[in-house]
């Protein structure tokens, strides 16, 4: 396992895809060489973030994981409202 480096941390941040007019989130480490790693929803980049938290042995901004967690609450407030609605129409 690799030493931990102060310096570097995991981030991610949504950006807009190259290939499409889509939003994706990109998972990168600070001061660092490694590829950027690119996620299509919140819950999928929130998993791989502590992923490479595990593999890599390197902390994760605490932004990051507040931003995350945020997006995918107000996705399931969203779906949650959307589902009720769809029971009340019927």
């Amino acid at each position: 396992m690799e030493k931990q480096n102060a310096t570097q941390q995991i981030t991610a941040q949504l950006v807009k895809s190259n290939a499409s007019e889509y939003l994706v989130w990109e998972v990168s480490v600070t001061n660092s060489r490694c590829k950027k790693h690119y996620c299509k929803t919140a819950t999928k980049t929130l998993s791989y973030v502590f992923f490479l938290k595990k593999q890599k042995n390197i902390a994760i901004d605490y932004k990051t994981i507040r931003h995350l967690k945020a997006v995918i609450a107000k996705q399931k407030a969203s779906a949650t409202i959307a589902n009720m609605s769809t029971e009340v129409q019927q």
